[in-house]
């Protein structure tokens, strides 16, 4: 009687999982750049024509958010290595250290 693992096959699909994973991240990071411009766009179409303090707040509200998750989406699909360096980066920016 043969035995056969399927070490090999788990092992052979675990690259092309991260791949499609890390596609994932960054279809995902086309959507809300898509979505940030568009809500930035908003904004600026709303500061234009007046509209009420409650709306800029919500216009303003829905920028700022869809930036920031545009922001940690791009930093998860290029990796981890990013929330390690970015004391490093600001330090660079701010000229402190």
């Amino acid at each position: 009687m043969t035995v056969e693992t399927t070490e090999a096959v788990t092992n052979a699909a675990a690259p092309s999982g991260v791949r499609k994973g890390r596609a994932f991240l960054w279809t995902m990071a086309g959507l809300l750049a898509v979505c940030a411009v568009g809500a930035w766009i908003s904004l600026g179409v709303g500061l234009y024509l007046d509209v009420s303090k409650g709306t800029r707040l919500i216009l303003a509200v829905a920028a700022a958010l869809s930036t920031e998750l545009l922001f940690w989406t791009c930093a998860a699909a290029l990796g981890v290595s990013v929330f390690e360096a970015r004391k490093r980066i600001w330090r660079k920016i701010t000229g402190r250290g």
